[in-house]
């Protein structure tokens, strides 16, 4: 059987249990949630984003380069490829 993968809420909300826990042992008043982590998720997706998006655009444009090339390599006949006139 497959393992049971946590959606999104649940794992939420897991985090908000380990953070009253880690409260509760170091005898803070809970009067006031820990706003900071709202926004340290989200600048912790922005930065997972980011750099997935530059890991795609940098292989986009290498295979871009690479056809380029690729193309002026043919079209200069330095490189014959079989059945494959240009």
């Amino acid at each position: 059987m497959s393992k049971h993968k946590k959606t999104r809420k649940e794992k939420i909300i897991a985090d908000y249990r380990h953070q009253v826990y880690i409260l509760k042992n170091k005898n803070v008043p809970f009067d006031s949630p820990p706003v900071a982590t709202i926004a340290n998720e989200d600048a912790h997706f922005s930065t997972y984003a980011l750099k997935d998006v530059f890991k795609t655009g940098l292989l986009t444009c290498s295979i871009v380069a690479a056809e380029i090339v690729l193309f002026f390599l043919l079209k200069r006949h330095i490189v014959l490829i079989p059945n494959l006139n240009y």
